[in-house]
């Protein structure tokens, strides 16, 4: 017993020490360092300090520059001879092989149309990227002065780009191009003394001497005045005056020269599913009806016989259910969060070492905005944090609020994208590579969790996470519907209820339907586990299998989890079961 063990045990280890191919490594390694220079803000959310005082370059030789150096990366790839690599490395090229793909293919999209939205487009991306810089140091300051006075070169290659997507007809609808001003307009208001872009400069550290901290705000006040808020006028007059009058007449991107195929690109880029919309549309169909049939059920078990439209009515009316402030909003989400974390080493073998916080959304896009999550730098110098929608908080019912907790924070977004920037021995593109569909599946799967985190503890809570899958599965419907369909606005809000989220999917064709598709996926994966293994199935193992490789398209996390699932036939302690638990990890 002793001798078979201990041959399973080296059997494991020569497995993990295989080691690395050094030209795939060096390969990575060069790319992730590039891919960082050509996107600032991204190394800026990372934690790196040594792209802090640039923007991205959005002008059109840029982006050419940028499309060679992609296509390069991808004929040195093909040099490498998959059968010579082990298992992560294999992963890794794969991973690096469809990261080129979809961005070569997406490029044109992401420069000339998805820049342009209410939710992280290229006027919020500014300022997201100022809250996440840090602000400790008198460097961290210049960098973040340095910033501000390139906003003004910042806008013009947008607007270049801009200008390029209206000769090719490749634009927002009008709607769109309105929030987005609207939202301009409002982010250049305040005097310096009160806008939050420059919060930091308010509230400098002491170790900053007192006439550094002094000349240090007062050039922050400089530049916002005569660098950001000319520029923001700038961007705002470019789009109510030339892009506006060329905004497309229609809401779906399909009605776009050659939209059909737009949309399904993005379908595949969000969903990592070769479907069509047609077959999503139906799934949502499917998924709402059965969810809807869960609510009826809880409804009726709690009185109300009229179902659960009454039931709904009541919990987001009733006042012992809504919220009375911001303050309390915020404290009541937090609340949740704690009382989750106790539970989380029951249903997980790793926890992040990252914290997070929970915060309000600024005023200044809050009515636009949905709750989001931002990711930890990777060194730990700054939490991640869930930023909280608490627009008209009293408005607002707390019912289903512990299953977006749940979503946003632990075990959803912050506990796998935390993991993720903390795997070891991997190549630090790893660190950063997402596909929607896994990391918004995960969090959706994540609510699924909450009955065993003790969080899902009475009826409301369990009708309010019910409530939001079944808005997912809805978003499958509308998104599809308004994009290859023929929705209009008006038939979408009727449908989904929801007038912001509607806009949000106006604006951001394909990414709503990564949620349910992405964790259908996780549940069906956990169901052939859950079989498979029997009375021995862990739910530890389980969110190992699906966590430990870091976001996967879903082709390749079913290779990697059905891997794990394959073991259950072998769990006796022999030679054969570890050379088989070798191989398959």
């Amino acid at each position: 017993m002793r001798f078979r063990l201990a041959m399973i045990i080296v059997l494991c280890l020569s497995a993990c020490a295989q080691p690395r191919n050094d030209g795939l490594s060096r390969l990575l390694d060069e790319y992730f360092e590039d891919y960082l220079r050509e996107n600032p803000e991204q190394a800026t959310s990372l934690g790196r300090t040594d792209h802090d005082t640039r923007w991205r370059d959005w002008s059109g030789s840029a982006l050419q520059a940028w499309e060679s150096r992609l296509r390069s990366y991808q004929e040195r790839l093909e040099e490498f001879d998959v059968a010579d690599l082990d298992l992560q490395d294999r992963i890794s090229l794969r991973l690096m092989s469809h990261q080129l793909e979809e961005e070569l293919e997406g490029l044109p999209y992401a420069a000339r149309l998805i820049r342009l939205n209410q939710l992280f487009g290229l006027h919020t991306s500014v300022l997201l990227t100022m809250r996440e810089m840090p602000a400790q140091t008198e460097t961290d300051y210049e960098n973040m002065l340095a910033r501000l006075v390139a906003v003004p070169t910042y806008v013009d290659q947008n607007i270049e780009t801009l200008r390029a997507a209206i000769e090719d007809g490749v634009v927002q609808p009008r709607l769109i191009v309105e929030i987005v001003v609207g939202q301009l307009e409002a982010q250049m208001a305040p005097g310096s003394d009160e806008s939050p872009l420059l919060a930091p400069f308010r509230n400098m550290p002491a170790a900053i001497p007192e006439v550094q901290r002094q000349e240090l705000a007062s050039r922050a006040a400089r530049a916002y005045q005569e660098a950001f808020r000319p520029a923001w006028a700038k961007l705002a007059s470019f789009l109510k005056d030339e892009y506006a009058p060329n905004a497309r007449p229609m809401l779906a991107v399909s009605g776009l020269p050659g939209g059909a195929a737009i949309y399904e690109f993005f379908i595949r880029f969000h969903t990592t599913l070769d479907l069509s919309a047609r077959e999503i549309h139906e799934i949502g169909l499917r998924e709402a009806d059965r969810i809807d049939s869960e609510m009826e059920a809880i409804a009726r078990a709690a009185g109300f016989q009229a179902g659960s439209r009454d039931y709904e009515r009541h919990l987001l009316t009733d006042p012992r259910f809504l919220f009375t402030s911001k303050e309390q909003m915020l404290a009541y989400h937090r609340d949740v969060a704690m009382r989750v974390a106790p539970g989380l080493s029951r249903l997980f073998r790793n926890l992040p070492r990252h914290r997070v916080g929970i915060r309000a959304i600024p005023p200044d896009r809050e009515a636009a905005s949905a709750s989001n999550y931002n990711a930890p730098a990777a060194d730990g110098s700054r939490p991640g944090w869930f930023n909280l929608k608490a627009y008209r908080a009293e408005k607002q019912s707390r019912f289903d609020k512990p299953a977006l907790v749940l979503h946003e924070t632990n075990p959803g977004h912050h506990l796998q994208i935390a993991l993720q920037l903390e795997m070891e021995g991997l190549p630090e593109f790893r660190k950063i590579f997402h596909t929607t569909s896994y990391v918004e599946g995960w969090a959706l799967y994540a609510e699924t969790l909450g009955e065993e985190l003790g969080v899902y503890d009475d009826p409301p809570s369990r009708f309010g996470a019910l409530e939001s899958e079944r808005f997912r599965a809805r978003r499958l419907v509308v998104d599809t519907g308004l994009h290859a369909m023929g929705w209009t606005r008006e038939q979408a809000i009727e449908y989904l209820g929801d007038e912001s989220e509607v806009d949000r999917y106006i604006a951001w064709p394909g990414q709503a339907l990564a949620y349910k598709m992405g964790q259908l996926k996780i549940l069906d994966l956990k169901a052939a586990a859950q079989d498979a293994y029997g009375p021995s199935f862990d739910i530890r193992d389980f969110h190992d299998a699906v966590l430990r490789n870091g976001p996967l398209p879903l082709h390749m996390l079913e290779e990697r989890v059905r891997a794990y699932i394959d073991r259950a036939g072998f769990r006796d302690d022999s030679e054969e079961a570890g050379a088989r638990a070798a191989r398959s990890e």
